[in-house]
């Protein structure tokens, strides 16, 4: 597990590389993925657990989150993104998304 407390989240509105945190409950558990699209490019952690890099250019779209890394009640959320964007979520979907790469 890493140590994410001594990271530096910004109050200001994205312009760079950003920490975004947040805080999500749950009731039940079970396996899960991430949908990061609308993310750019970076790094997820969920309670201190790295789940691996995202990148918009796919083709995957979103991380998996085993339920044993989940707690019932309150679970935090750390997002490193690495460019500049706009307003951005996350949610949990049941099944992984792939998007098809442009041609």
């Amino acid at each position: 597990m890493t140590d994410l407390s001594n990271l530096r989240f910004s109050t200001s509105g994205p312009k760079g590389q950003t920490f975004f945190r947040g805080q999500f409950e749950l009731t039940s558990l079970g396996d899960t993925f991430l949908d990061m699209r609308g993310w750019s490019k970076g790094y997820v952690w969920v309670n201190g657990h790295n789940l691996g890099r995202y990148w918009k250019i796919g083709p995957q779209q979103s991380l998996f989150l085993p339920a044993t890394w989940l707690n019932q009640g309150t679970n935090s959320v750390v997002v490193l993104d690495l460019e500049p964007g706009e307003r951005r979520t996350l949610q949990g979907v049941k099944d992984p998304i792939w998007s098809t790469p442009k041609s």
